[in-house]
């Protein structure tokens, strides 16, 4: 099973693009139950958050101040970048947000659920 990471993206010209990437997997030390266990590459991390976006929630513009990567717990969110790249994430799903001076993006609440989402900032 490969891990699909969805990005937002500065272009050389400065726009902001939606992109998405496979996590790479590799073999581990570790034997859990006679079965090898497989980890990506650590990434570093500042701190974790979790938040809670209501139904009908929609952020102003917004440019990343720092590297995030964030974990849908609950619901539906859609990510608009700026140049008008739209991209759906729901629950088990992962996107990240790279430190940027001109992408910006919003998110969007689709439906009538609460979205959760776990934020770990590099």
């Amino acid at each position: 099973m490969a891990l699909n990471l969805i990005e937002l993206l500065t272009a050389p010209d400065g726009q902001p693009f939606l992109d998405s990437s496979d996590v790479e997997f590799r073999s581990s030390n570790n034997d859990l139950l006679g079965k090898m266990a497989r980890m990506s590459e650590p990434t570093s991390c500042r701190h974790m958050v979790f938040i809670e976006l209501p139904a009908g929630f929609q952020s102003t513009t917004r440019v990343p101040d720092c590297d995030q990567i964030a974990v849908v717990l609950s619901g539906r969110l859609r990510i608009v970048a700026t140049e008008g790249a739209v991209r759906s994430v729901q629950a088990g799903e992962v996107f990240r947000l790279p430190q940027a001076e001109t992408s910006s993006h919003t998110l969007e609440v689709v439906g009538q659920e609460t979205v959760t989402i776990m934020v770990v900032q590099a």
